[in-house]
């Protein structure tokens, strides 16, 4: 089956955003679909050659880059307030958001493939316009699409426009959702029942780990992923400095804290103002494997909980076997999936109770004792599985035609 999958972010941007829609692109080409992801080009990089197609090697996707179409457009930042408002309602109104240019490119350039007709379309939001590209690809190739929702609606549509952009992107023939809170979402929003494909779990999670055999030497506390808050961040912090005063000199030399995200800024801010008292290290966003290898290795992987989202991550620090503190509170989903894998998910509410689970984890720690999650259970939520879903729901698209769009 011919798949069109769309996401603006290039599979070589170093961000999560580029995550989601590559993964499943391979592992669909690997149940030998024919795979296109269509994207923008990375700055400074060329569109993808057009003749690629006739000799691509379809048991990989084909990465249709196109160009992003930013020469030329306003820079809305240097416009004032309202002005800058009023553009930002403009263009999603009318593209999706700021990439207009890429919009129309890739429509276009689709457009001229000729050779390449998709039995159906899959489009993520996160980014509004590939949701208007695979309307539009749709409409032209009288396939059906299928909309997937892995970004909270309420969160990254301005209010105002809400209910607006649902009928400027309808049309779509399935919904798919990245978990039970998005789904909640698109019941809301688009009024419709999505399936729930939770974005797989990475094998380098999966990988055994000096740790596994008993190696102690450093209880290492890991923060991962994107910080949201300073002030429940500097809270968490506070936890760590109580919980470190009560160790002795040689023991506190052998505990370090680690930050593994893109917010670089916001934590060195707050480890300026709460002074840890620990040995503090900022690694930034890494490579999935290097990622899986520091989540192994570590004592305790913590991340710092936005209510407004679901925490893909969670999924991924359970596979590494270690006890996971999510501050300061989670979902019951959330709950629901760390005992469905017997993982060890903690939700200290205070500094106070960060300090009391550190304590009991250290004790553990030197002790040899760690509850571990079942890698089997975690399993069921690795790429290929939930890409098994994935293409259940397409091929049962494909099959019901393109629904009728007036709009």
């Amino acid at each position: 089956m011919k798949l069109l999958l769309i996401n603006p972010t290039h599979p070589s941007t170093p961000h999560i955003s580029a995550v989601r829609v590559w993964r499943f692109a391979e592992e669909l080409a690997k149940q030998g679909h024919q795979v296109v992801l269509l994207c923008a080009a990375p700055e400074g990089e060329q569109a993808t050659d057009l003749t690629e197609i006739a000799r691509h090697d379809w048991r990989r996707p084909w990465v249709l880059a196109c160009d992003s179409g930013r020469t030329g457009w306003l820079d809305k930042n240097r416009l004032p307030l309202l002005a800058r408002k009023a553009v930002t309602g403009w263009r999603m109104l009318w593209h999706g958001g700021d990439l207009g240019g890429w919009v129309k490119n890739a429509v276009d350039t689709v457009r001229q493939l000729g050779t390449f007709r998709p039995a159906v379309i899959w489009a993520t939001f996160g980014m509004m316009e590939a949701v208007f590209v695979a309307r539009r690809i749709a409409r032209e190739a009288r396939c059906p699409w299928v909309l997937d929702i892995k970004d909270n609606w309420e969160l990254y549509v301005p209010r105002r426009l809400q209910r607006l952009m649902v009928a400027r992107t309808r049309g779509w023939a399935a919904l798919t959702a990245n978990s039970c809170f998005t789904q909640e979402k698109a019941r809301i929003w688009q009024r419709g029942d999505a399936t729930v494909i939770y974005s797989g779990v990475d094998e380098a999670f999966f990988a055994s780990t000096q740790r596994d055999r008993d190696d102690r030497d450093e209880f290492r506390i890991n923060l991962v992923g994107s910080l949201y808050f300073g002030d429940r961040l500097d809270a968490f912090l506070t936890g760590i400095k109580q919980w470190a005063a009560g160790l002795t000199p040689a023991e506190r030399s052998r505990v370090r804290l680690c930050y593994l995200g893109g917010d670089l800024r916001l934590f060195a801010e707050a480890t300026g103002r709460v002074d840890t008292g620990i040995a503090v290290e900022a690694l930034g966003y890494r490579p999935v494997v290097e990622l899986a290898q520091q989540c192994r290795d570590a004592a305790v992987n913590a991340y710092i909980a936005n209510p407004n989202t679901f925490h893909h991550k969670l999924l991924e620090l359970l596979a590494c076997r270690r006890p996971v503190l999510a501050f300061p509170s989670e979902t019951e989903e959330s709950w629901e999936l760390a005992r469905r894998v017997a993982g060890d998910l903690r939700t200290p509410a205070t500094a106070d109770e960060v300090q009391a689970e550190l304590a009991q984890l250290h004790e553990q720690w030197r002790e040899g004792a760690a509850q571990f999650a079942d890698h089997a259970a975690v399993d069921a939520y690795s790429w290929p599985r939930q890409a098994v879903i994935l293409d259940q729901v397409l091929q049962q698209t494909a099959g019901r035609g393109n629904p009728r769009d007036d709009s």
